[in-house]
């Protein structure tokens, strides 16, 4: 089991580094868009949405984030998780931003689709925070616990 303070760092430290991962990646792959296996994504996930304005995606990529930050406050259990999600958002945020699109460099195949390490962050930590939520909702005795009902005292 992880020490105490371990688990502070990992919860606090972990977010950050993801982000910056992320963004060198794009970053390292970005001069390559338009070669095999790199693509400029000016959609969401699966290229939905691709002839919405980056604007507009950018928009509701903020409104995520912000909903994620008010997560984070009131469900210090969930931290870890959220803050991956909230790292990758930020990254494909900020790809949009920079480059009207998200960055886009891994394909494995006979997967059709390329994806990024944002992508996978999301889809892992998305599994890991229903998960979180239903071992959260089955503890017994555990109902008036702030860090699931943060309004009841």
């Amino acid at each position: 089991m992880i020490a105490r303070k371990s688990r502070h760092v990992l919860r606090y430290w972990s977010g950050p580094v993801l982000y910056l991962t992320m963004m060198i990646l794009a970053w390292h792959y970005r001069p390559r868009v338009g070669s095999p296996g790199v693509i400029l994504n000016r959609g969401v996930a699966f290229g939905l949405f691709s002839h919405t304005p980056s604007w507009i995606l950018s928009l509701g990529t903020l409104a995520l984030i912000a909903l994620i930050v008010l997560f984070l406050r009131r469900w210090p259990s969930l931290r870890l998780t959220m803050s991956w999600i909230l790292s990758a958002a930020a990254a494909n945020w900020t790809d949009r931003i920079l480059w009207g699109g998200v960055v886009d460099y891994w394909q494995i195949r006979p997967y059709p689709f390329i994806f990024n390490l944002a992508d996978v962050i999301l889809r892992l930590a998305s599994i890991l925070l229903v998960i979180q939520i239903v071992r959260l909702s089955r503890r017994p005795d555990k109902a008036s616990d702030k860090s699931i009902h943060p309004s009841r005292s």
